[in-house]
């Protein structure tokens, strides 16, 4: 089997992150010299300096995912790269217990996201295709539970290879 690997979607987060950055800069330049303490123009520079950190600390904080499943080493390699900085987690077939669909629902945007949950051997939940990473396709249910589908073979074919390599007596 080839290595499954997927991508997060992260342009919607820098969109996010620059439009606080330039809204917030043009309140700040248009609005830098106000008068009085009180006045609707010193709230409007407020307003736009807590834009400006809002849209920074995001672009910062930004992250786009990467999801490796390669049944050849037979691990789930998750690798984070962040502005500053890179993380890797690699999981092993073997030390995973069971896969689960799980559904996010936000209220304000009415969104659903799903996303597979990864029940590990240590009792740890892990989140496959987390629903903050905006992954194409985790708001439909078929495409997400298809991903379950898969990810379930490439396991079923990693125990089915351990079970044949064990000697018998």
């Amino acid at each position: 089997m080839a290595p499954w690997e997927i991508h997060s979607n992260s342009r919607q987060q820098t969109l996010l992150s620059t439009a606080c950055l330039a809204v917030g800069l043009v309140l700040v330049a248009l609005l830098h010299d106000y008068d009085t303490a009180g006045s609707s123009r010193q709230a409007g520079f407020l307003f736009g300096v807590v834009l400006l950190a809002i849209g920074g600390a995001t672009l910062a904080a930004h992250a786009r995912q990467t999801i490796v499943v390669d049944p050849v080493q037979q691990e789930i390699r998750v690798l984070d790269q962040r502005l500053i900085g890179r993380r890797q987690r690699a999981i092993a077939f073997s030390d995973i217990d069971d896969v689960q669909v799980a559904c996010l629902q936000t209220r304000a945007q009415n969104v659903i996201r799903y996303c597979l949950q990864l029940q590990l051997h240590s009792g740890e939940a892990y989140t496959l295709f987390a629903p903050a990473r905006v992954y194409e396709g985790a708001s439909d249910p078929a495409i997400v539970a298809g991903w379950k589908t898969r990810l379930g073979s490439y396991l079923a074919a990693n125990s089915a290879g351990a079970q044949t390599d064990t000697p018998t007596r």
